[in-house]
């Protein structure tokens, strides 16, 4: 999968651009605030049609304008799309080919991206519910059924809610009710292996990333749930009886309490939680391997390379791990990075990458060297 042309009116501090990419290396130069990330931003918001950076989706429009619209022109395989992503006060819109997509669901894993970025410890460091958004969005692009589970999940677990809120004062409908648990457990045993299974894919390779970067061994990832991850009747029988236990607790706080929004994962080095005990350095490599593991689950899955997204991390690390990670970009996986200084980056990539200048919302200067 690569992306040859991105086209940006009114976003961020871009009134209008225009950039076509090579399908190996391409590296975007400036100093800090001139618009280097926001061309990441802009491709991840064409692929995820959300910001990696903001919640509030109106600050990526321009100051001066309306409206913003992402526009980009993408290689799969043996065809072509065209994606493009719109927000006004009309609210977003999608299109494909130029055709109106009216649901979300059904355009995530036209574009698949991987982004890496200084700011990615905090994966490690906020709330659970970071780290569970992270899962949703990775799975979101790898599989077409789990945005559609993961959407009927949250209306069965707000409808559920809001009776648990109602029956604290009133009868309770046992056959509504049982109605409501049987669905929201069939979709939750879902969630659970959609999760479970792909960061026990993640397993298979990030031990030997993170050995390769940085000489330590024995990184792990461990899911953790209200249930144990067996087979689903097993673990639909196991998570009724749960629900059942814990019923005058849930009505008497009008909420779930047991199910995958309460999940959570966390990074082990030999056995030892990382971020109880690992150092900024370890946090940093261990989200790094993560993502160069995703690599090759998104190969393995999907049966083609996602695009990869660097934003200045080459000034987080040392010259050693510069040379070890720059063995990762080989030439099936598109990179795009940003930097403030080619000097980072090893002049052999440098030799080959297409260069873009960028100063003040415009590229001032472009390098084709492939």
């Amino acid at each position: 999968m690569k992306i040859n042309r991105l086209n940006l009116k009114n976003f961020r501090n871009y009134l209008d651009l225009d950039i076509e990419f090579n399908d190996k290396l391409n590296i975007i130069i400036g100093n800090n605030a001139q618009g280097k990330t926001n061309i990441l931003e802009a491709i991840y918001f064409l692929s995820i049609t959300k910001s990696f950076l903001s919640v509030n989706e109106k600050t990526l429009i321009h100051k001066d304008k309306d409206f913003t619209r992402v526009n980009g022109d993408i290689f799969n395989g043996n065809f072509k799309k065209n994606l493009a992503v719109k927000i006004s006060n009309d609210g977003k819109k999608i299109e494909v080919n130029k055709k109106l997509i009216k649901r979300n669901i059904d355009y995530l894993g036209n574009l698949r991206v991987i982004i890496f970025s200084p700011d990615d410890i905090r994966l490690l460091k906020d709330s659970p519910g970071n780290r569970r958004r992270f899962l949703n969005i990775e799975l979101s692009q790898l599989y077409d059924k789990y945005i559609k589970i993961l959407s009927e999940f949250n209306i069965i677990l707000k409808q559920r809610n809001e009776y648990l809120k109602i029956i604290k004062n009133s009868p309770i409908n046992l056959e509504y009710f049982n109605i409501l648990n049987e669905k929201y457990v069939d979709l939750s045993v879902s969630i659970y292996l959609y999760r479970f299974n792909f960061i026990d894919k993640v397993n298979q390779y990030i031990s030997d990333k993170y050995s390769f970067i940085s000489g330590d061994d024995g990184l792990l990832i461990k899911y953790i749930s209200d249930i144990d991850i067996t087979d689903k009747n097993t673990m639909k029988n196991i998570m009724l009886n749960k629900l059942s236990e814990v019923k005058d607790r849930e009505i008497m706080y009008g909420n779930t309490q047991i199910g995958p929004h309460k999940d959570n994962f966390s990074f082990y080095l030999n056995e030892n939680n990382l971020l109880l005990y690992g150092s900024q350095g370890q946090l940093k490599m261990s989200i790094l391997a993560l993502k160069l593991a995703e690599i090759d689950v998104f190969k393995e899955v999907t049966g083609e390379m996602p695009i990869l997204l660097l934003d200045d991390i080459f000034s987080e690390l040392d010259i050693e791990k510069r040379n070890k990670l720059i063995k990762f970009l080989n030439d099936d996986v598109q990179t795009i990075m940003t930097t403030t200084d080619l000097s980072e980056i090893d002049q052999e990539l440098v030799k080959i990458a297409n260069i873009y200048k960028i100063e003040n919302g415009k590229i001032i200067e472009k390098i084709n060297n492939n």
